[in-house]
């Protein structure tokens, strides 16, 4: 009976996960007609085509056939798991930074709502890079600064595992892997002289959990945190929300087995060491 126990838990996981996709992508069909304007171009990508995907706000996309760009896409319009919590604003004049940008989702949506600040779309990968520059030049936005760097706790390079939305440093998803520079966001922020992060985004695979703790010099001077996690290598969401609230940030978080979404935001600008900080002049910013 014992030995019977696995298949029977390994169906159930199956089941739990099928349903779990069935009932998003029944979600995802009713609403798009309510999210997308040209909604009948919607599933093109899905058969292999190339199409441009026009929001009801007019805000378009660049979807390639045969990709997860769809997926992707969905995610950020239709689940809008990162701006639709409640707990992040965003001001016309914020700094975003978009670690994971990925074909550009929140990126646009967030340069849209900020025209007046900033967004950094930061992806390792070089099959997004020409998608982002497409994205941003549909949309006419001048607000974004598109970094080609992975993001973790040291400076160098690291090999990451190619395959879509799922692409990681830590988790082998893909067969195909790509080499590319990795820096922290201590340093990312002196070499492009960014003095505040109002929203970080981050969709990481994995590698928040190095991400994070790298940072933590500078999260005086980020305000709001909105992320994907997964649970790995002594990591649970609770670990992650004590981190975050020693920091000094409320937080909110849900999980699944697999992953969870994380808000965290901390009292506005109010105390000397939490304002904007002043970089000119200043060759060793952030103080270490």
């Amino acid at each position: 009976m014992g030995s019977g126990m696995k298949p029977r838990r390994w169906l159930s996981w199956e089941l739990v996960v099928f349903g779990t996709r069935l009932r998003n992508r029944i979600q995802y069909v009713l609403k798009v007609p309510r999210v997308f304007r040209n909604w009948w171009a919607w599933p093109l990508p899905k058969l292999g085509v190339d199409a441009i995907l026009e929001l009801r706000n007019g805000l378009r996309f660049s979807v390639r056939g045969g990709t997860d760009d769809l997926a992707a896409l969905n995610e950020g319009v239709i689940s809008n798991p990162y701006l639709g919590s409640g707990h992040i604003e965003l001001r016309q004049d914020s700094v975003v930074m978009d670690l994971g940008a990925n074909m550009g989702d929140f990126t646009i949506i967030a340069a849209a709502r900020c025209p007046r600040g900033r967004v950094y779309a930061v992806e390792p990968l070089s099959e997004y890079i020409p998608v982002l520059q497409t994205n941003v030049a549909l949309n006419h936005l001048s607000n974004v600064e598109i970094i080609q760097v992975a993001i973790g706790d040291h400076e160098g390079e690291v090999a990451i595992s190619v395959a879509g939305v799922q692409s990681s440093i830590y988790f082998d998803s893909g067969t195909k892997r790509e080499t590319v520079r990795i820096t922290t966001i201590p340093q990312l922020m002196r070499d492009h002289r960014i003095d505040r992060i109002d929203l970080l985004k981050m969709d990481c695979e994995g590698a928040e959990w190095e991400i994070l703790p790298a940072a933590r010099e500078v999260l005086t001077h980020v305000k709001q945190i909105c992320m994907e996690f997964h649970p790995a290598r002594g990591w649970t969401a609770e670990k992650l929300a004590a981190f975050l609230r020693e920091s000094g940030y409320e937080v909110w978080y849900t999980e699944s087995g697999w992953n969870g979404s994380l808000w965290a935001r901390r009292a506005r600008y109010s105390d000397p060491e939490s304002r904007p900080l002043s970089i000119s002049n200043s060759a060793s910013w952030p103080p270490i």
